[in-house]
């Protein structure tokens, strides 16, 4: 593997890792959100991937 190869590769693992930290981010939130409120947790992971898919669409 080249040196370019290899730094390619470093960011995209860096990049991966920190794509797995929102993820985490993002569910320990909607799991604060339906304690706090009282909703079922599936209930407001559902709702955030509809908005999140809606805005992913209309953000084109």
């Amino acid at each position: 593997m080249s040196k370019e190869e290899e730094e390619l590769h470093r960011i995209y693992k860096q990049a991966m890792r920190r794509i797995d930290e929102l993820v985490e981010e993002v569910f320990k939130i909607c799991d604060d959100v339906a304690d706090t409120n009282h909703y079922e947790k599936d209930w407001v992971l559902d709702r955030f991937r509809e908005k999140f898919n809606k805005a992913r669409r209309t953000s084109k």
